[in-house]
């Protein structure tokens, strides 16, 4: 019986490895760092480190590993369309060609963060739903709310809070019997921004403020007699800014880092300390 020969395609682990020796050598060509280039891409170093060594079980499916393939490629100034394309997709006999829907999600690093974010949406627009049917079927409901809750949202209410807000807001300043200004440590104001999502706990004068994540672009503000402290598992993603001062970065991208401001310190100075 004749035997047909077949043409066999570069394996994955195979083509992996040449192109992180490749990447590797344009690296250090540019004699840059993997923290650098971690920095510029931002690509954990881990991943970086597995594409040049070759190590394929050590990086995500072949659909994400395309895009860090580019990314990384057109980074260090190469064509990285070319180089994420020329990986080998694992194919059945019957040749398939992938949906342009489907090369257009991995194209843009489609990742578990933004299907988290998609499926929060659609929880929140779901409830928001249920909620209105609710009230429209049972107008009675109304009446029945909490009276604290019906109270919070008189003008007199909003008022009082409003004053009380501006009263956060400014200089605290005291008197002695003598009628002289006392000497009383001014309140500390917290602004932090996210640049992307990030979860972070944080404690005003030893309570925990607020616990969870923030989405890219939030911005809050806290106000503190005593102490601040913050900490994010994504510190590159965090700017904060005490007393309207130079917002500083907590971290690196993707570090877990802690923030720590003592109003009463001598050197009233901020300490930042990483912690895993």
């Amino acid at each position: 019986m004749k035997e047909t020969a077949i043409h066999s395609p570069i394996p994955q682990q195979e083509y992996l490895a040449q192109i992180g020796v490749q990447l590797q050598q344009q690296r250090l060509a540019k004699d840059w760092s993997l923290a650098f280039v971690a920095r510029k891409t931002n690509i954990r170093r881990a991943l970086l480190e597995s594409i040049e060594a070759g190590r394929l079980e050590q990086l995500p499916e072949p659909v994400y590993l395309q895009g860090l393939l580019r990314c990384y490629a057109e980074c260090l100034g190469l064509d990285g369309t070319a180089i994420a394309q020329e990986f080998p997709q694992a194919e059945a006999q019957n040749r398939w060609h992938i949906p342009r829907w489907s090369q257009f999600i991995y194209h843009f690093q489609l990742r578990p963060s933004h299907l988290y974010l998609a499926y929060l949406l659609i929880i929140v627009a779901t409830v928001q739903s249920l909620g209105n049917i609710v009230r429209n079927q049972n107008p009675s409901l109304t009446p029945q709310l909490d009276p604290a809750l019906l109270e919070s949202t008189t003008p007199a209410r909003q008022e009082n809070r409003t004053a009380q807000s501006t009263v956060l807001s400014q200089p605290i300043a005291a008197t002695n019997p003598n009628g002289n200004a006392a000497d009383v440590p001014e309140s500390v104001v917290v602004d932090i921004q996210t640049q992307e999502m990030a979860w972070m706990r944080v404690e005003i004068d030893g309570q925990t403020a607020f616990e969870g994540t923030l989405a890219k672009g939030t911005q809050k503000q806290w106000i503190a007699d005593e102490s601040v402290r913050v900490r994010s598992g994504n510190a590159g993603a965090v700017y904060i800014t005490i007393n309207n001062q130079q917002p500083h970065r907590l971290g690196e991208p993707g570090a877990v880092e802690e923030f720590t401001y003592q109003a009463k310190a001598d050197n009233n100075k901020p300490k930042t300390q990483a912690s895993s």
